[in-house]
């Protein structure tokens, strides 16, 4: 079966200097918009975890929207358009969609409970998720990759045991919250899974606009079945399908939810697969959660966190450098072998002609 964990750019060509470049810069963008997830939308006060997501799935599609078009036209004469309509591209995106929706719901609703930097800490371990699937898989995994996992586990327990730092609202019940976060990382490892396998197919932003419509779409009509409706069919700032449109947080959401935690938070998630493997990706998200602490207490959501936090931060950081270093040389070596590979046919093909040549009488001639 083939690898999920190989991505677009190492599947076609060899990766240039400069792209692990532009994939830095891209992933910083990119952290400081996911860190920005939980902050912001914990600023939508009083109103439900399903209702938040709501609003903000109506705020991704319309923002995604005419991204997806003109990112569709740029492509259009690249794309095998009889690959978008196949039974598996449309469970690929289903797929990913139940996977985002239900992740996003545990992420969200864990954030109530415990600090935001343990939800994205504990949420993010993705990466290293993927990392022991491809091992007990038995796909190419590079030692440094677990040394890096292992690091990253062990200080990611050191961080969540930081007592110093609580919510300020007086409702934490850390390992309630954190067992809830926890649940969601396996959901995010195989949805970036997913997302590389659809990313060989279609833009990431049209990706994106499909996956974000069928998400509405579900968590609209869980709402509707399981809910109160008795206002949602109105632009009510707490119980409204339209609230985030209401005078209170029209603004707010247009600037700050639609731009950061859309575009830059959720959509850099897809984007940044094209210059790393899904469990990098993941990976990478470990570092969001000391920005999240900060910007949690700059809103007085938390309270500063102690020098547990940073040490813990510090270690994960470590850890990561350390896998992403096991995914560059694995990735040396896959291209190497896949050279000698086309050497070796190169060869075998050249190596008749050559001996007819020598033996032939005419080859004398």
């Amino acid at each position: 079966m083939r690898s999920f964990e190989i991505s677009v750019m190492q599947e076609e060509t060899v990766k240039k200097p400069n792209d692990l470049v532009i994939g830095i810069i891209v992933a910083v963008i990119v952290l400081g918009g996911s860190a920005s997830i939980l902050p912001l939308v914990d600023e939508y006060k009083e109103v439900g975890v399903f209702l938040r997501t709501i609003w903000r799935w109506q705020l991704l599609v319309i923002y995604c929207f005419p991204c997806s078009l003109y990112y569709f036209y740029l492509k259009r004469d690249d794309m095998d358009v009889r690959k978008i309509f196949t039974v598996g591209t449309c469970v690929e995106f289903l797929a990913s969609a139940i996977l985002w929706t239900i992740a996003s719901v545990l992420f969200v609703w864990s954030s109530e409970y415990t600090l935001v930097s343990h939800s994205g800490l504990l949420g993010n371990l993705g990466g290293v998720f993927i990392v022991f699937l491809n091992f007990v898989r038995c796909l190419p995994v590079h030692r440094l990759e677990i040394i890096g996992a292992i690091v990253m586990i062990i200080f990611a327990i050191i961080f969540v045991n930081d007592n110093s730092s609580t919510k300020t609202n007086g409702h934490t019940n850390i390992l309630f919250g954190d067992i809830i976060s926890l649940c969601s990382a396996p959901l995010y490892g195989i949805y970036y899974m997913v997302s590389a396998r659809l990313l060989q197919k279609l833009p990431s932003m049209v990706i994106l606009q499909v996956s974000f419509t069928i998400q509405l779409i579900m968590n609209l009509i869980f709402y509707i079945c399981f809910m109160d409706t008795e206002n949602f069919y109105s632009f009510d700032p707490h119980f409204g399908f339209f609230g985030w449109a209401s005078d209170t947080y029209l603004v707010y959401s247009l600037v700050f939810v639609g731009t950061f935690t859309g575009l830059v938070g959720v959509g850099g998630y897809v984007f940044i697969l094209n210059f790393f493997p899904p469990h990098i990706v993941g990976s990478i998200l470990l570092m969001e959660p000391v920005l999240a602490q900060i910007l949690g207490c700059i809103l007085g959501q938390d309270n500063m966190p102690g020098f547990i936090t940073y040490l813990g931060c510090f270690g994960i950081t470590v850890g990561l450098g350390i896998s992403i270093k096991g995914d560059l040389e694995k990735s040396k070596k896959q291209i190497k072998n896949s050279d000698q590979k086309c050497q070796t046919s190169k060869l075998d093909e050249e190596k008749p002609l050559h001996s007819s040549l020598i033996l032939s009488p005419e080859g004398i001639q």
